[in-house]
């Protein structure tokens, strides 16, 4: 439920001494005239993913929660990750037609594999390109400042021009966040604020991702070369583990503190990988439902 956009609070009590004994009781959202209402479930599932399922964990705080559900270790928000999404382009003489094709028709692991030639641990995996019009214009013109006539001529280029980009991976760290901001959206509930820049090895990862794209188009006649800067596919910020102390579920996407609160998203990833991410979330699903329901069976939610 609370990947419903309308959730934006639970409210959760303790049953207990024991901060393990603690429950979600009900969910409060906002229905399309904008009451305010509750639901009762049990158990109860966070699908906001790696930004707002921190952001509504630490505005459900209340007296018996004062830094957010969940969070009695400090841990939700942190350890916020991107992946690096950087992309090459160039000019061909003959005509490609980059269109014609979905994106990343073709793509290579071969950077996730192999450790010879590489100054930086993790991985990437690197795919063809194919945006079309608009999108490769607001590239152009985001990227490289293109406007006017510059830019009506780069774009007079665009069915001679090919791309490559890749999905990078990011180490975690812990200092990388969100966290709520000051300010409030319509409903009064304070908005996330994200707190986010790469460390030396992931730089060194895109820098050498950018010279071997930049090889590969040179080699196959491209011309004019330039790079762009982008991140895609967010994970962290409510890691799974092992530990209580260093994460905010366990292996199973269930809460070390609120045993009926389950989080079934891209916020469980300790890491993020060289690939994209959405085979990874819905087999965490699969599991993480499969689990429920055989805990129900055994009597033991």
């Amino acid at each position: 439920m609370g990947g419903d956009p309308s959730c934006h609070r639970f409210r959760a009590a303790r049953q207990g001494p024991s901060l393990r004994l603690s429950r979600v009781l009900q969910i409060r959202l906002f229905d399309k005239r904008q009451t305010e209402r509750a639901r009762h479930l049990d158990p109860v599932g966070d699908q906001g993913y790696a930004i707002e399922t921190p952001r509504l964990l630490l505005n459900s705080a209340c007296p018996q929660f004062p830094d957010g559900l969940a969070n009695s270790r400090g841990m939700v928000g942190k350890f916020f990750m991107v992946q690096s999404n950087h992309a090459v382009y160039g000019t061909f003489d003959e005509e490609i037609r980059w269109y014609k094709a979905p994106p990343s028709l073709a793509i290579t692991e071969h950077w996730n594999y192999t450790d010879s030639g590489k100054d930086f641990p993790g991985g990437y995996a690197y795919m063809s390109q194919g945006p079309l019009p608009i999108e490769y214009a607001d590239t152009v013109t985001g990227q490289r400042g293109l406007w006017g006539m510059e830019l009506r001529n780069e774009m007079a280029k665009y069915n001679h021009q090919a791309g490559l980009k890749i999905v990078g991976e990011v180490l975690p760290q812990e200092k990388n966040r969100v966290e709520l901001a000051d300010e409030t959206d319509e409903y009064g509930l304070r908005i996330p604020r994200v707190v986010f820049s790469y460390g030396e090895e992931d730089r060194k990862l895109y820098q050498h991702a950018i010279r071997f794209m930049s090889e590969a188009l040179q080699a196959a006649g491209g011309k004019d070369i330039w790079s762009a800067e982008d991140t895609a596919h967010l994970g962290g910020t409510c890691r799974m583990g092992a530990d209580p102390n260093e994460s905010v579920t366990n292996a199973d996407g269930r809460c070390w503190d609120i045993p009926n609160l389950w989080i079934c998203d891209g916020s469980l990833f300790p890491t993020v990988a060289g690939v994209n991410p959405s085979l990874t979330i819905q087999a965490l699903a699969w599991r993480i439902g499969d689990r429920i329901r055989e805990l129900a069976r055994r009597g033991e939610l």
